[in-house]
């Protein structure tokens, strides 16, 4: 066998095939360099021909260039080539011009698409594709236990009339001793549609041992029949009318007690409020109802991860309040958030980027805000996505560990709250998981 890996020529000899007719293989199989040469040069000097004379070789239409193969119909690409070159398509056959500096017939290979990286980029350099925002495919509510829906922005009660009036149907009333219950009452019976309005009220830890009664007060003072929500609004038992922890109460004795009122029709979901892990782990195990919604402070300085993680494994709805952080500079003036305000390809305010920040997240919030203005802003955050720079900005706005997470919000009562930073029960490789 020849160097190239062509067959020997003295097997195509025109005598061997003279018996096989106009179709034999020695006519249209194409010729290699080992199946063409001169007379001297064979062994067989019986079979020698002249000089520069050639013969078909069986393998070479693999290897080369094949005259004898019919030309096919060009491509535009093959067309508009050979016009450039000055080229007459129909005595050089298209489908037979290889062209060595690119090893492909029809000519160069395509450069791809210059949007995209190019072939072997390592992946953590590939920038991923920005998602466009698509009004349609926007989450407007999530389903909570117990059957109810939970818009993704809610309002204050200060503000129930201005949110209801741009489409917020989510009122986030405080406890029995809450000023602007009757006005929210007032503005959710304007409304009309009461079934469309998400209403949720909190139970104050010194009004544990009269669960009944705050309930009554609450929906006499917002003149409805009954509340969507019913949280706890700490994980602490006061003793009436004081901010003195009851050593004598319970958590356990208040959720059997919230448990009726679930039982009446009078409230259709529980939940609770600044409830850390060990807190929601510890009501679960003793609970009948679970509770379906854990409204906690978060924002990008407290983004509280490994407590939205823990409450989704056991389907309860992380909401957020506090997510402008009270409007203090320490959040609304960081330098990655106002890198994040500047971005070309997406100019957003502070406001509207941390209320997105979270509704990006999956997780549904409270605006903390009672002017027309502030709510305007926020809301904003409905009509666009953060692109991907604003969003590694705002996530990269967290603290490590070892520095801590920064709270805005805190009660008038003396409460230590149970934070991952500082070790203790949160800090445990393992997940309590209460069997179904």
């Amino acid at each position: 066998m020849a160097l190239d890996g062509c067959q020997p020529l003295e097997r195509f000899m025109k005598k061997e095939f003279a018996g096989h007719g106009a179709g034999s293989a020695q006519k249209s199989w194409s010729f290699c360099p080992s199946s063409r040469d001169d007379g001297a040069s064979r062994a067989n000097a019986r079979h020698a021909q002249p000089a520069r004379s050639y013969e078909y070789s069986v393998s070479g239409y693999v290897n080369g260039y094949n005259p004898t193969l019919p030309a096919y119909a060009p491509t535009r690409a093959q067309m508009e080539q050979a016009q450039r070159e000055g080229r007459d398509l129909a005595r050089a056959p298209p489908g037979q011009t290889f062209r060595k500096p690119t090893a492909v017939w029809d000519g160069p290979a395509p450069r791809g698409d210059p949007t995209k990286p190019a072939p072997g980029t390592p992946y953590y350099q590939r920038e991923p594709e920005e998602e466009k925002f698509d009004a349609t495919k926007e989450t407007k509510d999530v389903p909570i236990t117990g059957g109810g829906r939970l818009p993704m922005v809610g309002v204050d009660s200060s503000a129930a009339a201005l949110g209801l009036e741009r489409g917020v149907t989510h009122v986030s009333c405080g406890s029995s001793n809450d000023v602007a219950l009757s006005e929210a009452g007032k503005a959710i019976a304007a409304h009309g549609d009461r079934q469309s309005v998400f209403v949720s009220a909190k139970l104050r830890p010194d009004e544990h041992k009269s669960v009944d009664a705050a309930l009554s007060a609450i929906l006499s003072a917002l003149g409805v029949e009954y509340l969507d929500l019913f949280s706890l609004e700490w994980p602490v038992v006061h003793k009436p009318g004081t901010t003195e922890v009851d050593s004598e109460g319970s958590l356990e004795e208040t959720w059997a007690a919230l448990e009726k009122c679930v039982a009446d029709g009078r409230v259709k979901a529980l939940g609770v409020a600044n409830f850390s892990v060990p807190a929601v782990e510890r009501l679960m195990k003793c609970c009948k109802v679970k509770p379906a919604v854990n409204e906690v402070e978060l924002h990008p300085l407290l983004a509280q991860r490994k407590l939205v993680g823990v409450c989704r494994r056991y389907g309860v709805t992380v909401l957020a309040h506090t997510s402008l952080a009270n409007g203090d500079e320490q959040l609304l003036e960081h330098a990655k958030l106002v890198q994040a305000e500047a971005d070309e390809r997406n100019k957003q305010s502070a406001k509207a980027l941390l209320t997105r920040w979270s509704i990006q997240r999956g997780v549904p919030l409270v605006i903390n805000a009672s002017s027309a203005i502030a709510i305007d802003e926020c809301l904003a955050a409905r009509t666009f996505r953060l692109t991907n720079k604003q969003k590694v900005l705002l996530d990269d706005i967290e603290p490590s560990p070892k520095v801590g997470g920064v709270r805005f919000y805190k009660p008038d009562f003396e409460f230590t709250f149970d934070d991952p930073f500082l070790g203790g029960a949160w800090w445990r490789p393992g997940l309590e998981l209460v069997p179904n």
